[in-house]
């Protein structure tokens, strides 16, 4: 009995520290919080644990764009909308490149790139950028791989149809190999057949990294709870994953060292530039440049290239599904823009803007990734009055931003015309929507991610029409695991009648 006292006297204690504290000019100092915040827990109790977006949306919509939500007794300053969020990352850009703490990457991943911030990771993010850049252009460049792995997926799909003129089959899986391809080859210098049971190996990884990371997620925020029986919610299981992993990149590199591979300056993949540089920088920034670091780059760039980059395929096909007059549109102008023996580049989009407005569009309302990667602010601030303390955990809530009808009329309509001014790309509206966050800190890959959704995307419709499997379950429910992905579906997979 006198424990349950303890705790409420506690929780009304905290609650009006937290939600009474004013300044000089009477505004809060720091942003509003929802209440039912409870000690140890904070708000945690009150999300909807399928979809914690929807539960942060609600907030923001109740007490504005600034709030601050406690994760366990950590303050998490939520920033919502577009206003707010270009105050931030655009005007206060390198105040607000830091990353916060997190336990569970840390303990089982180590940091690498993704969780590091300050000077150092600036050198190392340059260096990184400077390698994909080069990967742009010459040979071997990502065009040129995202091109040839197309050719290997519709070989495979005809493989499926056999003596048919259709097959059902998940295709998100058979996008797999497309994307695992090319980030393989980029970062490896080699690729897998379509469906080779090296690939099947590396899908069945991703997936138990995947469930392990959602099973342990809030060990980031209440870290004790790994310390409970049965294996702390997956932490021992997590750890041993992430050893099992990082082993087979360390065994990779031992190997590139033994043979000397790596030192041919025509291997242009990631570990090889990188172990060069390695070489080069033996003396001052041994821990920056080292083997250890080269193998949690490896292990970040496979698992949030492959795992966010399928979703969104997976969420494109199901909206064609859903609205076949977009498919219908997007096959007509690119069969009216190219001819039968064009490939469809990148750098052609301007001839198909209904394309690349519809994968605009699949993005904006797919909201893969609804908060981005936390953020932390070097230096206290203020946005919209209300006091942001240095070292605060950021959230950037693009599941709010981008489904705000103030920006993005009837926002939770699927509609890509809205990304279009008459016959072109409306490039204002473009840049209102920013699935790969924005400031110092986005996603390093948007240009590679841009290129291959553009690009398969453009092919499959160019060849194949999409209906719904008979007896098949399609829905559009948003559900989470660390990203908002859809229900796994196969789909009707038609070849389309020649017209040449």
């Amino acid at each position: 009995m006198l424990l349950i006292v303890f705790i409420l006297l506690a929780w009304i204690l905290w609650s009006i520290l937290v939600k009474t504290s004013v300044g000089k000019n009477g505004k809060l100092q720091m942003p509003p919080s929802p209440r039912g915040q409870l000690p140890i827990l904070g708000h945690l109790w009150r999300f909807d644990p399928t979809r914690p977006f929807r539960t942060i949306d609600k907030w923001a919509k109740e007490l504005g764009d600034v709030i601050t939500v406690y994760f366990g007794s950590t303050p998490v300053i939520v920033l919502s909308r577009q206003r707010v969020i270009r105050e931030a990352f655009l005007k206060e850009g390198e105040n607000f490149s830091g990353r916060p703490s997190l336990f569970v990457h840390e303990s089982c991943w180590g940091k690498g790139h993704v969780i590091s911030d300050g000077p150092r990771n600036s050198l190392l993010r340059r260096h990184l950028l400077a390698i994909l850049r080069s990967k742009c252009r010459g040979v071997d460049s990502i065009q040129e791989l995202v091109t040839v792995e197309i050719k290997r997926m519709h070989e495979y799909i005809e493989k499926q149809m056999g003596k048919n003129d259709y097959a059902d089959i998940f295709l998100e899986d058979t996008v797999f190999y497309v994307v695992g391809n090319v980030l393989t080859q980029l970062v490896l210098g080699r690729r897998h057949e379509h469906g080779s049971i090296e690939f099947r190996e590396s899908a069945r990884w991703l997936d138990e990294t995947t469930r392990l990371m959602e099973k342990s997620s809030a060990l980031t925020f209440l870290p004790w709870l790994r310390h409970l029986p049965g294996g702390g919610l997956g932490y021992a299981e997590m750890k041993t994953q992430a050893k099992r992993v990082q082993d087979l990149m360390r065994e990779d590199i031992h190997d590139r060292r033994r043979s000397g591979e790596y030192k041919d300056p025509s291997r242009t993949d990631l570990t090889s530039v990188f172990m060069r540089k390695i070489d080069e920088e033996m003396v001052g920034n041994e821990d920056l440049f080292s083997d250890e670091m080269l193998v949690r780059l490896m292990t970040e760039m496979f698992f949030a290239g492959i795992q966010t980059e399928c979703n969104t395929f997976g969420w494109a096909f199901l909206y064609f599904l859903f609205y076949p007059e977009v498919q219908r549109e997007c096959r007509q102008q690119i069969l009216e823009a190219l001819d039968s023996s064009e490939e469809i580049l990148w750098n052609e989009k301007d001839r198909i803007p209904y394309l690349e407005a519809t994968v605009a569009e699949v993005q904006r309302l797919a909201n893969i990734a609804p908060f981005s990667m936390p953020h932390k602010n070097h230096e206290e601030t203020t946005l919209d009055g209300y006091r942001i303390p240095a070292g605060s955990l950021i959230f950037m809530n693009l599941y709010t931003t981008l489904l705000d009808d103030h920006v993005f009329e009837n926002a939770k309509e699927f509609r890509p015309e809205r990304f279009l001014n008459g016959l072109r790309l409306d490039r204002a509206r473009m840049a209102a929507s920013m699935p790969y966050g924005i400031g110092p800190r986005m996603c390093m890959g948007e240009s590679i991610a841009r290129l291959e959704l553009f690009c398969v995307i453009g092919s499959l419709l160019r060849t194949y029409s999409f209906e719904q499997t008979p007896g098949e379950k399609y829905s559009l429910d948003q559900k989470m695991e660390l990203t908002i992905h859809p229900s796994k579906y196969r789909i009707r997979v038609r070849k389309l009648a020649r017209t040449d």
